[in-house]
């Protein structure tokens, strides 16, 4: 599915009067779904909230489109040791609703462990993540996931 139009926009909108405490809850599922996969190192798990013809684009400006593509990107993240050393927790989650059957989620993660690919450890790495999510019959679905990652600006590279 493709959304047309800018995501600013759908930003300042407030949230849907319509959104029902049920709908929130089934958005958050899709989104547990992620961060369980990414728990447990289950690439599956991790892409299976995701549309056929998702957006997706990491923190490190990997871009894939389309569930099939995002779970074999995540098979091949999953496999780097300095990748998979670390755990990442949620420290806050904002959901509102711009039409009934479309939320626009942030989501703030705390990643503690990770490493440069030469072994030096990262710290704790800070990413936002930004989703749009859309309901296709009676499922919520990720059509759009864009991930930043706070960086130290004095740093040449993360």
């Amino acid at each position: 599915m493709r959304l047309s139009g800018t995501l600013m926009v759908l930003l300042l909108v407030p949230d849907w009067a319509g959104a029902q405490p049920r709908e929130r809850a089934a958005v958050e599922a899709v989104l547990k779904t992620w961060d369980d996969g990414w728990r447990t190192r289950n690439a599956e798990l991790a892409a299976q909230g995701y549309t056929d013809d998702a957006d997706w684009i990491n923190a490190f400006g990997m871009r894939e489109r389309g569930r099939a593509a995002i779970l074999k990107r995540l098979q091949e993240v999953f496999s780097l040791p300095f990748v998979t050393g670390a755990q990442s927790r949620v420290v806050a989650q904002d959901v509102r609703f711009a039409l009934p059957k479309l939320a626009v989620v942030i989501t703030e993660v705390e990643r503690e462990g990770q490493k440069t690919p030469s072994g030096e450890d990262l710290g704790v790495r800070r990413t936002t993540h930004q989703r749009v999510v859309v309901k296709q019959g009676d499922r919520w679905r990720v059509v759009s996931h864009l991930i930043s990652d706070a960086r130290d600006t004095r740093a040449a590279q993360h």
